[in-house]
């Protein structure tokens, strides 16, 4: 994993400032807040950081490589992930499953049938592994 890192990022929405020169670091491993009241730019903000706007100033860095004019799929694949507040994916699935296709989509490239069949278990460990660590656990079967 590599550090994250905003050099005054700053988003104008014509005499709007959204976001203003925000510099901050994101260490790998570390859990880290952003508060604020509605309308401070925390959305705007993350937006930014994972190219789904483009930043009128600073720039964003993945392990001290420049991202800032990259596109949303092209950081993904350099290894920056983003999450929406959505409480399941496919709600008919149940939590386990839905956390084992994220593992699936951030670990596999393209539709190997055979390479998905033969790593199931290997998915479904990491997946308990991290609904463990964030105390879902015991939710892992309900939808």
């Amino acid at each position: 994993m590599s550090t994250l890192t905003t050099q005054d990022l700053t988003i104008r929405f014509g005499g709007h400032v959204a976001v203003n020169g925000v510099s901050c670091s994101f260490e790998p491993g570390t859990l880290t807040a952003i508060v604020g009241p509605n309308g401070a730019g925390k959305t705007t903000y993350f937006n930014l950081i994972s190219g789904q706007l483009k930043a009128t100033a600073g720039r964003v860095l993945l392990g001290g490589r420049d991202i800032t004019g990259l596109p949303a799929a092209e950081r993904t694949r350099a290894g920056l992930g983003r999450a929406f507040q959505l409480t399941n994916l496919f709600p008919n699935l149940s939590v386990l499953e839905n956390v084992r296709l994220a593992v699936q989509a951030r670990h596999h490239d393209g539709l190997n049938l055979w390479s998905i069949w033969s790593d199931h278990h290997d998915l479904t460990r990491r997946a308990h592994a991290l609904l463990e660590l964030v105390n879902l656990g015991e939710r892992q079967h309900m939808p």
